[in-house]
């Protein structure tokens, strides 16, 4: 049996009860953390603007525009809605590749539940298990992948939408093989939106939902897709890690008895995943020893170079972000405003707050290295988004460090139920309309008992 035929075979056979009880509860943390992302992202820059493209462009009603009062078909509503849950990067991330597979698969499941109406609980959460799992596992293939090929892990979100709405749908095995490779077509997702610090990052979020579900879609009405999508002559590895080292078996090894949604990270802070431990750990050593900004005359992170080429780079737009999207991917304004404020927020993400001339005054005290034994370390324990030292030295001569390997919110020490409640809630002061805090609560019961909804 090839790879791919594994593959199918687990999409389309494995059942809620098969699913260990952590997995499930990781799935529901999962939907609570992307609807609180979602909720602040509603009225992010970007947002309004294609929510109310896709209402120009109308169509028939199947699937809700969240926050925004309407329905539209169901792969443009996903459009909207993954690039809402993704905009202000408060979304999740995959511990071990940074992936971000909840902004993806929870809305397609939303949209494809709408589409064909009365998926119960069980079903909805085994969707979005399986579509997630198999995103990461496909992100696991490639010994590199952002800081080095240059694409993001929506290269792998098509395929995940796809294999969620498939299971929503309850499509067959020979359609699921079709929307897989129609999914192929339509791979895509670069690390330059990064770089640039555009509005790029958050809509290929969209972009890669909108073409899971579309591909899925077409598969049901008999469109073929590439059938030999992973290992073919111009399959996805060997056209997009090309000359790059990978190992096909790492997507089945173990698949259905170990998962790795459990390596699933939610954020307390609206920023890059890679941002997590560096903040955190600021904050602790400040605390801890009752330091103040006026205390510290500069600081030292000693980094690998994923977290460098991802955070750091190019120096310039990360000491004076341009936009909001360079601020949230830059480490010395992380930082800076950890040392200011001993916290961080969605308050801290406006444009009059990265041109805060006393934050950007901190920032200069902020000293990035790439270590080779952070480097070392980080490759052996598969890291490489954690991993790091922060050395803070005071004017009066003290240095205190610590080196740090998982956060909150990591699996080794995971956001609860009421913690993500609570992320919830400070989110839904972002939203584009308002939604009760009453409305908040609500939404943690139901998540909390979703297998228990006969109709989502």
């Amino acid at each position: 049996m090839s790879v791919a035929e594994r593959l199918i075979s687990y999409i389309t056979s494995v059942r809620y009860e098969d699913l260990p009880r952590e997995v499930v509860i990781t799935a529901k943390r999962l939907v609570m953390n992307t609807l609180g992302a979602t909720l602040a992202g509603s009225g992010a820059e970007g947002v309004k603007e294609v929510a109310e493209l896709v209402k120009e462009w109308g169509g028939k009603p199947k699937s809700t525009v969240m926050l925004y009062g309407c329905k539209v078909p169901a792969h443009e509503a996903v459009l909207v809605n993954a690039t809402m849950a993704r905009a202000l990067d408060f979304d999740e991330f995959h511990l071990h590749t940074g992936i971000h597979s909840g902004a993806t698969v929870v809305p397609v499941a939303l949209a494809a539940s709408e589409l064909c109406g009365g998926v119960d609980g069980k079903e909805f959460i085994t969707a979005l298990v399986v579509g997630a799992e198999v995103m990461c596992r496909m992100r696991l293939v490639p010994d590199s992948c952002i800081g080095v090929s240059g694409w993001t892990g929506e290269v792998y979100g098509a395929f995940g939408a796809a294999i969620t709405a498939g299971r929503t749908l309850e499509i067959t095995e020979k359609e699921m093989r079709n929307a897989l490779g129609l999914a192929l077509s339509q791979s895509s997702g670069t690390a330059q939106t990064i770089y640039d610090g555009v509005l790029g990052t958050r809509v290929q979020q969209g972009f890669s939902a909108r073409a899971g579900l579309l591909s899925t879609v077409l598969a049901t009405k008999g469109i073929t897709g590439a059938q030999n999508f992973l290992e073919g002559r111009a399959g996805f590895y060997p056209v997009y890690y090309r000359g790059m080292d990978y190992d096909i078996s790492r997507l089945v090894d173990g698949i259905g008895e170990r998962y790795e949604l459990l390596n699933t990270v939610t954020k307390p802070y609206p920023c890059c995943g890679f941002l997590m431990a560096p903040i955190e750990n600021v904050i602790n050593i400040m605390r801890h020893n009752n330091l103040s900004r006026h205390d510290i005359s500069k600081v030292i992170v000693r980094v690998n170079q994923r977290m460098y080429n991802t955070v750091y780079a190019p120096s310039e737009t990360k000491y004076r972000p341009q936009t909001i999207a360079d601020a949230i991917f830059s480490l010395p304004y992380v930082l800076s405003t950890a040392l200011l404020r001993g916290d961080m927020s969605l308050e801290d993400f406006s444009a009059e707050a990265i041109r805060d001339p006393v934050r950007l005054d901190v920032a200069n005290k902020v000293e990035i290295l790439v270590d080779e034994r952070i480097e070392r370390e980080s490759k052996e324990l598969n890291l490489s988004l954690s991993l790091h030292s922060v050395e803070l030295q005071t004017k009066d001569g003290q240095c205190f460090s610590q080196k740090m390997y998982h956060a909150k919110g990591f699996p080794q020490r995971p956001m609860t139920m009421a913690d993500l409640a609570e992320k919830a809630r400070k989110c839904a002061r972002f939203a584009v309309k308002p939604f009760p805090e009453g409305k908040v609560e609500e939404l943690k019961g139901l998540v909390e008992h979703l297998e228990e909804h006969g109709n989502v």
